[in-house]
């Protein structure tokens, strides 16, 4: 009887503790004071997006640095082009990652998404360094869809 009373409350515990995370204080998007915002592209920095993925298996990056060179490779094609972006796209650049608000997503890792394409993003400035993967089922919810957008466009510009 005594077994029987104690597995029966270990049960109801661990019922209710696992039942604990599904309030509707975990439901709530993230407070606006906890979302890592891009760092602002002052100074010296470097931006590096690599696009890989999808069902022909792309393999592309773009680097850009502060002065405006950019580089873009195409593994599959063993293409590698540099240019340097006019003071307006530079402009542009840095407006887009200045409005752009990380919001951290939850959603399905690169392997879940088999035919996906993946964007791994860093931000490298002042010695600090920031990386998030997104895919294209998680990317219209991280905020990053405009730049991550603007980046494959410099790309796609650029091999043609």
């Amino acid at each position: 009887m005594t077994r029987s009373f104690f597995l029966c409350v270990l049960f109801m515990a661990l019922f209710i503790t696992g039942c604990s995370a599904f309030t509707l204080e975990s439901l709530k998007a993230t407070p606006e004071s906890s979302r890592p915002n891009l760092p602002l592209l002052d100074g010296n920095w470097e931006i590096k997006m690599i696009h890989s993925g999808g069902i022909m298996g792309l393999s592309r990056s773009i680097e850009i640095s502060s002065d405006g060179k950019y580089t873009v490779m195409d593994e599959h094609a063993n293409k590698t082009i540099t240019r340097k972006l006019a003071a307006n796209e530079l402009s542009k650049l840095k407006e887009q990652v200045a409005s752009s608000e990380y919001i951290h997503t939850n959603g399905p890792d690169g392997m879940a998404c088999a035919d996906c394409f993946i964007y791994d993003l860093e931000i490298h400035r002042n010695g600090e360094k920031l990386n998030i993967q997104l895919n294209d089922i998680n990317l219209p919810a991280s905020g990053l869809e405009t730049l991550v957008t603007y980046l494959r466009d410099l790309i796609e510009a650029a091999l043609k």
